[in-house]
């Protein structure tokens, strides 16, 4: 059973970072290594990253890359560094074999000098016996599981139990509607702060000048 929750966990938590993409965020550091550009980005990594930031000195403030999503240039490290720069604005990256490939000037080590944020799956449950909620994030770099999708989990968990019976067993009421209400869950986290809504008005009638009203 512990195999089937940490399996479907992971299988939820990539729907909900299509909904939320607040989800999951968290920032990890990484060193430079000298004349090195392409990074591993870990096996964590869920749907997307986020966002990379990148220093090239140690002294140096990190600055946002910008992202090429097909890069056709030349990769001979000559050819690189007559294109990009290490200035903010002049270096980029693009993702290929699950690794960054960092398009910059001459690159030197530098502890700490990449910043990766990316949406990581929550952490694996070790044991089915655990005293916290499976909310409570394990550490500061990983998250626990979104307390209202809990019920979700174990019904998908219970679903597949009885599909794989010799014998299947047949899904109850709630069995079958458990995709509805999956989405009935996704629905609800699709917005995390309603303040940033921005609700326009029309100005009063008279400033319009002449709308034909008295005609």
């Amino acid at each position: 059973m512990l195999v089937d929750v940490n399996i479907f966990k992971d299988e939820i938590s990539s729907m909900i970072v299509e909904r939320n993409n607040g989800m999951f965020l968290v920032p990890a550091t990484f060193d430079l290594v000298a004349d090195r550009r392409e990074y591993f980005i870990g096996d964590d990594i869920l749907n997307r990253i986020h966002k990379l930031e990148i220093k090239f000195a140690a002294a140096d403030s990190r600055f946002p890359s910008t992202y090429i999503k097909d890069y056709g240039g030349s990769e001979t490290e000559s050819e690189i560094v007559k294109i990009y720069s290490n200035a903010p604005g002049g270096f980029a990256h693009t993702i290929r074999r699950r690794a960054l490939f960092i398009l910059s000037g001459t690159i030197i080590g530098v502890t700490g000098g990449g910043r990766l944020w990316a949406h990581v799956f929550p952490a694996d449950l070790v044991n089915l016996s655990g005293t916290a909620g499976l909310e409570a994030d394990p550490t500061t770099t990983t998250f626990g599981f979104p307390r209202q999708f809990h019920e979700l989990l174990a019904r998908r968990v219970a679903i597949e139990y009885k599909g794989r019976q010799p014998k299947p067993i047949p899904l109850n009421q709630m069995d079958l509607r458990y995709s509805e209400d999956l989405e009935i869950q996704l629905a609800a986290i699709s917005h995390t702060d309603n303040s940033g809504e921005i609700i326009g008005e029309l100005p009063e009638p008279a400033a319009y000048g002449n709308d034909g009203w008295d005609y």
